[in-house]
C-alpha cells in the first residue's frame, strides 16, 4: 500500500478550516456601507439635474449616483467641475451634504437651473468664467448659508440684486467683468462679515457715493474699480486695519489729505533714481519744466519688459524697459524723454509685471522683440514727452506668450491720445494663436507735447488661465516716428506760451496717472499711513 503524502493531512485541515469560516460568515448579516459616505438623496438628485442641464452627464442617475464619493469631474487650469461635502450632519439625515460647488470654464453654460437652488447647504458657490446670461435668478436667495460667492466673467446683466444683502454669512463676494448696473445697494452695509469684496465694471449713469464702505471693518481685499463711485477716499480707510489690497481704478474718488509724499514713495518703489529724474518729474508734478525736456527727438521705441534691442531691419533701437514697477510705480527715462506708469496688482498672485519666453515666435522676422512683454492687471501708460505738433505713426507690437489655448481670454482696451482704438482686444484671437506676432499701426495727429498710450483691463476675460493674475494688458514693444506724409501742423505759439501749454498738458496727464496709482495701489496705501497704525495702534 502506498504511503500517504506527507502534505495531504495539512492540506485537508486547511480546506476544512476555510469552509468552516465561510459557513460562519454566511450566518452573519451583511454590514451596510458607512452612511457617512452616502450623499443626501435630495442633494444628489439636485446636482444630477443641474449637471444634466449643463450637458455634464458623466454619472448615472440616482440612486446609483453618489457625488460625494466622486467629488471631482474635471480639474485643469482651463476648466473645473468639483464639489465638496460635509459628512457630519446629525440624525435624521446622517449623510453627506454638498457644501461646495465649483463649475468654471464651461462656455456652454448659459443659465442657472432651478434645481441649483435646492442645494441649500452650500457655503461656497463658484460659477466664474462661464457664459451665464440674463439677470441673477432671485431664487439664489434660498442659499442662505453662502459664505463664498464668485460670479465674475459672465454675461449677467441687470441691476446688482439687493437681496445679496441678506446673505449675512457672506465673507467673499466677487462679481465683476459682467454687464451689471449700479449702484451698489445701500443695504450691502448689512454684510459685516466680508473679508473679500470685488465688485466692478458696473454700468448705469450717475456717480455713487463710497460712504457705505465704512462699515466693512474686516476687509482685507476691497476692489471697486470702474463703478462711477465718488466721494472722499479717506472714508474707505476708517477702521480697516486688515486691509492689504485696495482698487479704485476708473472710479472718481478723490482725497483731500493725501499729499505729494506718496509720489516719491511710488517712484522709489519702482527703482527709479529720483535725483536723475527730478527734472522730468517736475513737469509731471505741475512744477516748472526745463525747456530741454520739451524738445524730444523722435523716432521713439521701447522694448516693453525687456532689455535694449536693436532692429537692423527697422534701423531702430528699442530702449530698455525692464524695470520692475511692483504693485504701482513709474519708470522715467530722462535721456529719451519717456515715462511708463503702472497701477494695479492682483492680490492673489506674485506677478512682477514682466513675462518672457524662449519659445519660437511665428509671424515675424524679429522674434526676439516679442519674447518679452510688460503686463498689468490694472493699467499701463506710456508717455512720450516733448513732441512737436504733427502726424506720427504709432506701432504697437503684441504676441500672447502666456495663454496657450483659447480657453484663456486676455481682454483689454487700448487708447491713444484719449481715443479708444480697441475694445476687448484679444491678442490670441487677433494673431490666430499662441506665440504669434501681431502689430497695430496707425497715424495719430499730435497737437500737444505729450503722446499718451493707454492700455487697461476693463474687467472682462479670464483671470486665472494658466495661473492667477493672467489678465489685463500685455504689450511687447512700442514704436513712434513721424509719418512720411505730414499733416499741416498747428500754428506754433510763442516759445514761452508753448512751454506753458506743455506744462499744463503734461501735468494734467500725469495727475490722472498719479491719481490712479494713488487709488489703486495697495503698496502706496500701506506705506502712506496704515502700516504704522496696524503696528502701533492707539490705546
Amino acid at each position: 500500500m502506498a504511503s500517504p503524502s506527507p502534505t495531504a493531512a495539512p492540506s485537508s485541515t486547511l480546506l476544512l478550516l476555510l469552509v468552516s469560516l465561510a459557513l460562519a460568515a454566511a450566518q452573519l448579516p451583511l454590514r451596510p456601507p458607512a452612511q457617512g459616505d452616502t450623499t443626501n438623496s435630495s442633494d444628489a438628485a439636485a446636482l444630477h439635474a443641474v449637471f444634466k442641464r449643463w450637458g455634464m452627464q458623466e454619472d448615472p442617475a440616482p440612486p446609483a449616483y453618489d457625488p460625494c464619493t466622486k467629488r471631482v469631474w474635471h480639474n485643469s487650469s482651463e476648466m473645473e467641475a468639483s464639489i465638496d461635502c460635509s459628512c457630519s450632519d446629525p440624525a435624521p439625515c446622517d449623510c453627506c451634504r454638498i457644501t461646495h460647488l465649483k463649475v468654471t470654464g464651461y462656455r456652454n453654460i448659459t443659465s442657472m437651473p432651478e434645481e441649483l437652488f435646492n442645494l441649500t447647504d452650500l457655503v461656497s458657490l463658484d460659477l466664474s468664467n462661464n457664459n451665464l446670461s440674463g439677470r441673477i435668478n432671485p431664487n439664489i436667495a434660498n442659499l442662505t448659508k453662502l459664505e463664498i460667492w464668485w460670479m465674475f466673467d459672465n454675461n449677467i446683466d441687470g441691476p446688482v440684486p439687493e437681496f445679496i444683502a441678506n446673505f449675512s454669512n457672506l465673507k467673499d463676494l466677487r462679481i465683476y467683468g459682467m454687464k451689471l448696473e449700479g449702484p451698489i445697494p445701500s443695504k450691502f452695509t448689512n454684510l459685516t462679515n466680508l473679508t473679500h469684496l470685488m465688485i466692478g465694471d458696473l454700468g448705469g449713469g450717475g456717480n455713487y457715493s463710497v460712504n457705505f464702505t465704512g462699515v466693512w471693518s474686516n476687509l482685507s481685499v476691497l476692489d471697486l474699480r470702474s463703478n462711477n463711485l465718488s466721494g472722499p477716499i479717506e472714508q474707505v480707510f476708517q477702521s480697516k486695519k486688515n486691509l492689504r489690497y485696495l482698487g479704485f481704478t476708473h472710479s472718481f474718488v478723490h482725497s483731500s489729505s493725501m499729499h505729494r509724499n506718496y509720489i516719491g514713495t511710488s517712484i522709489a518703489a519702482s527703482g527709479s533714481n529720483l535725483s536723475e529724474d527730478v527734472s522730468l518729474l517736475n513737469c509731471l508734478d505741475m512744477k516748472e519744466c526745463n525747456p530741454r525736456d520739451l524738445n524730444n527727438l523722435v523716432p521713439f521705441a521701447v522694448n516693453c519688459g525687456g532689455k535694449e534691442h536693436t532692429s537692423n531691419r527697422l534701423q531702430t533701437v528699442f530702449h530698455d524697459d525692464s524695470t520692475d514697477l511692483r504693485s504701482a510705480g513709474f519708470h522715467v527715462d530722462t535721456s529719451n524723454k519717456w515715462v511708463v506708469s503702472h497701477v494695479g496688482a492682483d492680490p492673489f498672485s506674485n506677478s512682477t509685471g514682466i513675462v518672457n519666453t524662449s519659445k519660437i515666435i511665428s509671424g515675424t522676422d524679429m522674434p526676439d522683440l516679442y519674447r518679452t512683454a510688460r503686463t498689468s492687471t490694472g493699467a499701463l501708460w506710456y508717455y512720450v514727452v516733448g513732441l512737436t505738433s504733427g502726424t506720427y505713426t504709432v506701432q504697437l507690437f503684441f504676441a500672447e506668450i502666456v495663454i496657450e489655448s483659447d480657453s484663456g481670454r486676455r481682454l483689454f482696451n487700448i487708447e491713444i491720445q484719449g481715443r479708444r482704438i480697441k475694445t476687448d482686444f484679444n491678442i490670441f484671437e487677433e494673431a490666430g494663436g499662441f506665440n504669434k506676432a501681431i502689430n497695430i499701426t496707425l497715424n495719430e495727429i499730435v497737437t500737444t507735447p505729450v503722446l499718451k498710450i493707454y492700455l487697461y483691463w476693463s474687467g472682462r476675460g479670464t483671470c486665472c488661465i494658466p495661473y492667477n493674475g493672467t489678465y489685463g494688458p500685455l504689450v511687447s514693444a512700442i514704436r513712434v516716428f513721424p509719418s512720411p506724409v505730414q499733416a499741416s501742423p498747428a500754428p506754433t505759439p510763442h516759445t514761452s506760451r508753448r512751454n506753458e501749454k506743455r506744462r499744463g498738458v503734461i501735468a494734467g496727464i500725469a495727475a490722472l496717472s498719479i491719481a490712479a496709482a494713488l487709488i489703486s495701489s495697495s503698496v502706496v496705501y500701506l506705506w502712506w499711513k496704515w502700516v504704522s497704525l496696524v503696528k502701533h495702534p492707539k490705546a
